[in-house]
């Protein structure tokens, strides 16, 4: 689920699903922390209305790893950049206007670069232009002009309020941001989905279903993949896709890889706890309780490869191939299905 608040999110769903009670962990956070910020259970007690809610302490756990490191994007340097190019547009245009405007309707050019830099490049390069514009407005426009010095102290209240007011601004917009990337990636989902539902129906062949599968695993992902099935001592072998362009640096140890991921029907690679220094995320095809083989992706770019979101779809993608495979070979073998 997606949405604006943990709370109504939960809510919202428990009433759909008819759901009357709910168990959720209290939270580890500091009190000054449960005064600053916004309590999810607290907000929870409050929406939930006839639903019970148990809060409950727990056990203190081992702590463990996640099974899917996921590596967060990066922003790149060209963020920044873009960022400090929106910065300079907006310092000569004030310029311009500085003449026959208010200095309060410089603010809102300033204010303008704060947003289109963090539509456009995200959040961290748009606190930065939003402190450089404070900077900028004072330096060049507040009396007395070209220094950091201010005459009014009126003009104080003024920077902070428009520092709060561009990190508001860089806050909303890279929120709107994600929510977009989010909305284009359910839809992207939906579509694939759809899409090797509809082509797996009508294909015949282990072949030519597996061909299937490279050719969506590779497009939606961005990736270079091959699917590998095993022989009759449980050897993998690559059956579809080419090998030279997944496996390529030390093969011996990349074919291991394929094989514990089979063995152990687990994820294992790329991201995982099982040769995580590995650039190949190798995942299993099984149904029921059948080992069917798996496909071995390597990504374009190891550092936007597989965002959170996606790592559901590529399992369900997975399943799904693995259902077709299964039919297939209940079909070729004589066996009613």
């Amino acid at each position: 689920m997606s949405g604006r608040s943990i709370a109504e999110e939960i809510v919202i769903f428990a009433r759909q699903q008819k759901i009357t009670r709910i168990l959720v962990g209290k939270p580890g956070s500091s009190r000054w922390e449960s005064i600053l910020l916004r309590n999810p259970v607290d907000q929870l007690v409050r929406l939930s209305g006839e639903i019970d809610v148990y809060v409950t302490a727990g056990e203190q756990g081992e702590q463990r790893e996640a099974a899917h490191n996921i590596r967060p994007k990066e922003i790149q340097l060209s963020d920044y950049g873009t960022g400090l190019l929106f910065l300079i547009l907006a310092t000569v245009l004030c310029f311009l206007m500085y003449p026959y405007f208010q200095l309060s309707n410089l603010i809102m050019v300033y204010l303008l670069g704060v947003m289109l830099t963090a539509t456009s490049c995200g959040r961290g390069p748009a606190i930065l232009v939003s402190l450089l514009s404070v900077l900028s407005f004072d330096f060049f426009f507040v009396p007395p002009r070209f220094t950091l010095t201010v005459e009014d102290a009126q003009y104080i209240v003024t920077f902070i309020v428009m520092f709060l007011v561009a990190l508001v601004i860089s806050h909303l917009a890279a929120r709107m941001r994600q929510q977009t990337e989010v909305a284009r990636l359910h839809e992207r989902q939906a579509a694939a989905m759809h899409g090797i539902s509809r082509q797996l129906v009508s294909t015949r062949g282990i072949e030519e279903i597996l061909k299937v599968a490279v050719q969506y695993v590779s497009e939606i992902f961005d990736c270079r993949v091959v699917a590998m099935l095993p022989d009759e001592k449980g050897k993998l072998n690559v059956a579809v896709g080419d090998p030279s362009s997944v496996l390529q640096k030390d093969i011996l140890k990349e074919i291991s890889v394929a094989q514990s991921a089979y063995d152990t029907g687990q994820m294992t690679g790329w991201g995982t706890e099982s040769f995580s220094t590995t650039e190949i995320l190798c995942v299993p095809l099984h149904a029921a309780n059948s080992r069917l083989g798996i496909l071995a992706l390597k990504p374009g770019d190891p550092e936007r490869f597989l965002l959170p979101e996606q790592l559901q779809l590529l399992e369900s993608l997975a399943k799904q191939v693995a259902l077709a495979l299964e039919v297939e070979r209940l079909t070729a073998s004589g066996i009613p299905h």
